[in-house]
């Protein structure tokens, strides 16, 4: 079971383009070897963009409160064209049953930090596929609900012209 939850007004709003269940292995894995996410913010805001969302989930948590993300797999370019962007996350733990994508990037006063949400039944293959349009540099923060628990895995993608296509003949 896959569903999205989309925190704006209008779909032409949502950064979600897309939200896929797939199958596939990841080419490249991304993960945090420390016991706690232990995230360094240096946008005060915007960690307390994504706390307030953290707080409604049940039971509720915060970013200093997660765990480890050692078992999460976040893929993605590591520069990418302004536009449509694929993230790719897998989870090894059993009984996942809900990822969310946020942005720990500065927001608009009355923004959200929360890019998408799945819900996915605990016996489902704990993976996602979705496409964000991103328009700046982004700092994602995936947090992965599984057996109760909640992990965290933070990572950033930047925006701008990929190697590739600033080669011109």
């Amino acid at each position: 079971m896959l569903s999205a939850s989309f925190p704006f007004k209008t779909l032409a709003q949502t950064p979600l383009l897309l939200a896929i269940l797939g199958s596939s292995m990841l080419s490249s894995a991304q993960t945090l070897p420390s016991a706690k996410i232990g995230l360094s913010l240096s946008a005060g805001a915007s960690a307390k963009k994504a706390d307030e969302f953290l707080s409604t989930l049940r039971p509720p948590a915060s970013v200093q409160t997660l765990e480890s993300g050692n078992d999460l797999l976040l893929d993605f370019p590591a520069v990418a064209a302004a536009g449509p962007v694929r993230f790719k996350a897998i989870s090894t733990m059993p009984r996942t049953d809900g990822m969310w994508f946020l942005s720990l990037s500065p927001q608009p006063e009355s923004g959200s930090a929360l890019f998408a949400s799945v819900a996915l039944d605990p016996a489902a293959l704990p993976e996602a596929t979705l496409l964000f349009n991103l328009g700046k540099t982004q700092t994602i923060l995936l947090v992965v609900r599984a057996a109760g628990k909640y992990y965290g895995l933070q990572r950033e993608i930047k925006v701008g012209i990929p190697a590739s296509a600033s080669i011109k003949k």
